[in-house]
């Protein structure tokens, strides 16, 4: 995590550097605003603690939005130095489904079906650092770049619809028990959010925990990709950020298991010289 954090540092520094030695006085400052897709990458799906593990995941991007403004310094004709700062709203979803069980085979086993629909809700500040390449001096031409950005997430929400069958069996015989619920917590905190199961006929109560607290990571970091068209002082362009740091902050998997932050954005803006 330090590595990274000085290498974006450095790409920072270094860019402002040469943008100052180098730089013609056609500076530019614009506006950028467009929508996004967001979605997870896992890498492994494990879990630590368990027996007979079977889980799958699957993710569905959402729509969302983003705006800001970018600073545009060229390094020369054709290399530019570009920043900025940028709001983003994100959603994502998740489908998870999870079968395991867990006991002494000889006296007591409890098997679990576990199911989830998940709908995140996150707002974040973006800061890129990028280096462009225009392939001309020209009015209208294209540009490509790529750098990374330093992402923070403000606040979010995780709202949910779930259930759990848990099945035990003993020498008492076989017993199933159904849990459900539905909410939202905010997956940046540690919260507990639990699902419940009501007796036939009594007033007892069992839950089950489907949600411990602190699930993501509010700080990414990532590699950004982008392409775009400059019509004079428009521009439209498109883009990918892929983040570098596993966002899974839950005890939960092993540790090989990781999330991974992926979003496709689209943009219009405006350049004031």
């Amino acid at each position: 995590m330090k590595k990274i954090l000085l290498l974006f540092l450095f790409g920072v520094l270094g860019g402002s550097v040469l943008a100052q030695e180098n730089a013609s006085p056609a500076c530019t400052f614009g506006f950028r605003a467009g929508i996004n897709g967001s979605s997870l990458l896992i890498r492994q799906i494990s879990f630590s603690y368990i027996s007979g593990k079977n889980y799958s995941s699957t993710q569905k991007m959402k729509i969302g939005a983003h705006a800001g403004f970018v600073f545009d310094v060229p390094i020369n004709d054709k290399f530019h130095f570009q920043t900025g700062l940028f709001y983003c709203w994100q959603r994502f979803g998740q489908e998870q489904q999870c079968r395991f069980t867990e006991g002494d085979v000889e006296t007591t086993v409890s098997s679990y079906s576990i199911g989830a629909v998940n709908t995140y809700t996150t707002h974040h500040l973006r800061l890129p650092v990028m280096l462009n390449y225009h392939f001309s001096t020209r009015p209208n031409h294209f540009v490509v770049g790529a750098g990374l950005y330093l992402d923070g997430c403000l606040s979010g929400l995780l709202a949910y619809d779930a259930s759990a069958i848990e099945t035990v069996t003993s020498e008492e015989g076989t017993f199933t028990h159904n849990y459900f619920g539905s909410g939202s917590i905010d997956p940046y905190k540690n919260v507990r959010q639990d699902l419940y199961y009501t007796m036939d006929g009594d007033d007892y109560v069992l839950s089950y925990t489907i949600y411990n607290g602190n699930l993501l990571k509010r700080m990414d970091l990532g590699v950004a990709l982008e392409a775009g068209y400059q019509i004079s002082k428009f521009h439209i362009g498109v883009g990918a950020h892929f983040g570098l740091l596993n966002m899974c902050k839950t005890g939960f998997f092993s540790e090989g298991f990781a999330q991974r932050n992926f979003n496709l954005q689209l943009s219009f803006g405006y350049n004031i010289q």
